[in-house]
């Protein structure tokens, strides 16, 4: 009897851990992806091409430039503007220069994040939705005469 009982136990021990271990994985597919799809210029522009940052955005030891983002890739879930220049990492003995930008969310494009890619995958940082920005369809004339 009691050995029946315990064997019920396991059972339900081993369904639970299995639902829960499903859930986790379906909830996580629900994120944008680690490797969004570049947009061509070809391609019409599903949202504004160009994003200017007014000032300087920090998230820990991450520095995003003030400037103009231009947008370089989607996924199901925003667009990623990518950085006028490398991300600054502060560390104690320097900066490390990263690759990354200002993920733009489809359902609501005031939310900004920043990200940098870390081991060959995008990691999102931050909250900049505060930041002062502009979201454009062309970029800024040149200061600089053309030769």
């Amino acid at each position: 009897m009691k050995s029946d009982e315990f064997r019920t136990k396991r059972v339900l021990k081993s369904i639970q851990i299995s639902l829960l271990s499903t859930s986790y994985f379906l909830l996580s597919g629900c994120a944008g992806s680690s490797h969004p799809r570049l947009i061509t210029p070809s391609e019409g522009p599903t949202s504004l091409r160009y994003l200017e940052i007014y000032s300087e955005q920090r998230a820990a030891t991450l520095h995003f430039p003030a400037g103009v983002y231009t947008l370089n890739a989607a996924d199901k879930i925003g667009y990623y503007y990518r950085a006028p220049g490398k991300i600054a990492e502060r560390t104690g003995s320097g900066s490390l220069w990263r690759d990354g930008g200002i993920f733009v969310s489809k359902r609501n494009p005031q939310k900004l994040r920043g990200y940098v890619f870390r081991a060959g995958t995008i990691t999102q940082v931050g909250n900049f939705s505060r930041a002062k920005h502009l979201f454009r369809d062309q970029p800024l004339a040149s200061t600089t005469p053309e030769f």
